[in-house]
């Protein structure tokens, strides 16, 4: 009980010490043996909490240079999810659901503040899909540079953040066997894939708000996850 307490001090301290010297992605935070001497606890728990927080992203144990602080990042949910998709197959479908919320209701966002560099970005991922597709090869990462650059724009990075969470992890999803042919193999439906990706760029392009989240909501249809995840 005793270890467990230390840890959430340090736990606390680290988050205090964060704030209190404004501390930037990539700073240096006190050594364990500095923190355990300030707050006058072993070191051993020092070093559960620092592993603990190095785990959640938060932190980075480096050898030679000690703990450094991470920029903001969403690594550790993705973990949960990979663990609660083996638990209960029913939460892929759930998952799938929100994820189509939020990227539907991004697209009046994305098309109030598009500009042509990233439209431009937008067309020369789309055709180093097509050039993918026509050999064969996986597109997985195309799809999702495409969905990165298109939602730029909008300006909310958690938002943005957590959409590529969920993009990752149904990619796991299908990698451990748990959802099959998320991104197809078949050459006919990825090109059907990467067209409606193109008419969704259009529509941008257009700035036409309807016509654009209609088309964000049918390329979903498109991958529909059955509700019992199997």
């Amino acid at each position: 009980m005793e270890k467990a307490c230390n840890t959430v001090v340090v736990k606390k301290y680290i988050r205090d010490y964060i704030a209190k010297n404004k501390l930037q992605p990539g700073d240096l935070l006190p050594s364990e043996g500095q923190i355990a001497d300030e707050l006058g606890i072993g070191r051993n728990s020092v070093r559960e909490a620092t592993r603990a927080l190095d785990s959640i992203g938060l932190i980075e144990i480096k050898k030679g240079k000690g703990l450094i602080l991470r920029s903001f990042n969403l690594d550790a949910i993705l973990d949960i999810f990979s663990y609660g998709f083996i638990l209960d197959r029913t939460m892929l479908f759930d998952l799938y659901e929100i994820r189509r919320m939020i990227e539907c209701a991004l697209m009046p966002r994305v098309v109030e503040n598009i500009n042509d560099v990233v439209i431009s970005q937008c067309e020369v991922i789309l055709a180093q899909w097509a050039f993918l597709v026509q050999k064969g090869e996986a597109v997985h990462e195309k799809d999702r540079e495409f969905h990165d650059a298109l939602y730029a724009p909008a300006g909310n990075n958690l938002l943005i953040g957590l959409c590529d969470i969920f993009w990752a992890s149904f990619k796991q999803a299908e990698d451990n066997g748990l959802i099959v042919r998320y991104f197809p193999d078949n050459k006919e439906d990825a090109l059907n894939i990467l067209e409606l990706h193109r008419q969704i760029l259009n529509a941008v392009r257009e700035k036409d708000v309807k016509k654009s989240s209609f088309l964000m909501y049918q390329h979903f249809r498109s991958l529909e996850i059955p509700e019992n995840g199997k």
